[in-house]
């Protein structure tokens, strides 16, 4: 489908700019769209390896696969095509969570993570499957337990109670993500989106004799895909003294958030925010970010991860998946640029 888009798309804006007069304006669509493309994707290399690089601290740590086990029976039922020790369920898990917590710039990078995960269960490249598809409708209408950015605007400008939203932002998430889920399992049953029986389990199966052994549905429950961010191996236990570090930064953190919300209680002055939800809600905001930026590599370290090592091979990641979107942003951006001149 997308083909016929992006040809319809391109032949369009040549014949309508013929008409009109106007390829001049179409030919530089074309290349501003294309420089456009680059521009975009040479701002996300930095957040991109940033926090791929704590992504991976966090997988090495073990600390990814805990939340995703606490979580399996949910994903298992959301993504039944995905191997339950798989690391994009991981990424997908990271990713949900810093979108309901308004972490935008971390959300970015974890879907394009998770999605570069997907792939490599894709039995048909370039395609994308039930999971797939299921994945980015739960991201595009991701429930917003704190809708920290649009606080932080509505209070700029002057609003009385910025907080209000936060009641109806959930309930309008909650419906967005319980219609979008609906929509995509009931649409993945239909003949036209209808995968075959069998084919994304298949891929997800490493030898000619599991493959076999899952068409004859001789097998139920199929092994995990380790690759070569190790993701299944087992961290070492931490050390006392790295129980201590842990404790001491969420001590740390926990007393920050005391002394934002309510400074009288460490004897500075008081805030100039009365209402002390939105003071809440703007030390969440401001701490979240440096949170995740000091805890992954503490806890990484108390597991005894090589955290400098392994944070630059994280990062390598990021400008490799950066390399590879670029292709398809100048395709898209290119068309959309054609038509728009």
């Amino acid at each position: 489908m997308l083909n016929y888009i992006w040809l319809a798309l391109v032949l369009l804006a040549v014949l309508i700019g013929g008409w009109n007069d106007r390829l001049k304006d179409v030919t530089d669509g074309a290349f501003d769209g294309a420089k456009t493309a680059v521009t975009i994707a040479l701002g996300l290399i930095g957040v991109m390896a940033l926090w791929l690089g704590v992504m991976r601290l966090a997988e090495r740590s073990g600390l990814v696969q805990k939340i995703a086990r606490a979580l399996r029976p949910l994903m298992r039922r959301l993504f039944p095509q995905v191997p339950p020790h798989h690391p994009a369920m991981g990424a997908m898990v990271m990713n949900m969570a810093a979108n309901m917590l308004g972490l935008g710039n971390a959300a970015t990078p974890l879907g394009l993570r998770a999605m570069r995960d997907l792939e490599s269960l894709n039995p048909r490249p370039g395609i994308a499957t039930n999971a797939m598809c299921t994945f980015l409708a739960i991201n595009t209408a991701s429930v917003q337990l704190i809708p920290a950015t649009a606080i932080a605007i509505l209070a700029a400008s002057g609003s009385t109670r910025p907080t209000a939203i936060v009641g109806t932002a959930l309930l309008a998430t909650l419906c967005a993500a319980t219609t979008a889920i609906i929509a995509v399992k009931i649409l993945e049953k239909l003949p036209w989106f209808h995968v075959d029986r069998g084919v994304d389990a298949v891929a997800a199966v490493a030898s000619d004799d599991q493959r076999a052994a899952v068409q004859a549905g001789t097998v139920t429950e199929l092994p995990a895909v380790i690759d070569d961010r190790g993701y299944n191996k087992t961290a070492v236990r931490p050390h006392i003294f790295g129980r201590i570090a842990v404790a001491a930064l969420l001590l740390f953190f926990a007393a920050m958030f005391v002394r934002i919300v309510w400074p009288q209680a460490f004897g500075f002055a008081p805030a100039t925010e009365t209402n002390a939800f939105v003071r809440g809600v703007n030390a969440l905001s401001l701490l979240a970010i440096p949170f995740l930026l000091s805890f992954f590599p503490i806890y990484a370290a108390a597991r005894g991860v090589k955290v400098y090592d392994e944070f630059v091979e994280g990062a390598k990641e990021g400008f490799n998946v950066i390399l590879r979107i670029i292709p398809f942003l100048v395709a898209m951006l290119v068309a959309i640029g054609m038509f728009k001149g």
